[in-house]
């Protein structure tokens, strides 16, 4: 943990230099990401909350290619987990006893998409652009470069000083239309770093659902359990 934070406030002093330096929109796409995930292997517990009920998820992932989510609850659910690989997504269905292969960008309860709780990167993912900048902050058109995300094209807004994302626009495959916006709410100290534990997902008929971290930890994790068998036998 110790080394943890002293790379976090290393890398807080590096971007500080690099935004008195105006930095590019490839480093401030990757700081915003370094805000909002740990590191390269970790856990989290969060809380869905649609107008269809509240869930709730245990995720682990490792670097940016493994995902595996296990649904706590409702009970009614337990059993229907997730697994991604690379930008494969399967879930698991208790009734029929197999998995099948859903596409991220598709609906997981509400407004939120499979996706958003397991492709956590930007940078790597999207082309990005600086669109414009006042003051306070910087607004940035990510236009996707591989196949199967979670969604085609994102404006996104991040506080200039040090990158943390406020806002993002989802749009559609022309670029333009909105599809949802989210809003990024809670910043708190969670795993060495300030991040936000709260994701505000609301869609074009002002339907709305929340994404709430209620833990997160770093964890080393081996290959071997991010498999279909075991999405398959975890309660």
């Amino acid at each position: 943990m110790k080394i943890l934070k002293a790379k976090l406030i290393i890398f807080g002093l590096v971007f500080s230099a690099l935004a008195a330096k105006a930095a590019s929109p490839d480093q401030m796409i990757q700081a915003a990401d370094k805000i909002r995930n740990p590191s390269d292997s970790y856990e989290m517990q969060i809380q869905v909350e649609t107008s269809e009920g509240t869930s709730v998820f245990d995720v682990s992932l490792k670097g940016q290619d493994k995902t595996m989510i296990i649904t706590k609850e409702p009970a009614r659910d337990k059993g229907r987990n997730m697994l991604m690989l690379d930008r494969d997504f399967h879930a698991y269905i208790p009734n029929l006893k197999r998995s099948m292969r859903l596409s991220l960008a598709q609906k997981l309860s509400g407004q939120v998409a499979n996706g958003d709780i397991s492709r956590t990167r930007w940078a790597g993912d999207y082309t990005v652009t600086k669109e414009s900048e006042n003051a306070n902050e910087v607004q940035l058109l990510l236009k996707g470069s591989k196949e199967n995300l979670t969604y085609a094209w994102i404006r996104l807004w991040l506080k200039k000083s040090n990158a943390q994302p406020l806002r993002a626009d989802y749009l559609g495959l022309d670029g333009k239309t909105i599809l949802k916006r989210a809003s990024f709410e809670d910043y708190k100290n969670i795993a060495g770093a300030v991040r936000p534990t709260t994701i505000k997902i609301q869609d074009v008929n002002k339907q709305v659902s929340y994404i709430r971290i209620k833990s997160m930890k770093p964890k080393t994790f081996d290959d071997s359990f991010f498999t279909t068998r075991n999405m398959e036998s975890m309660k």
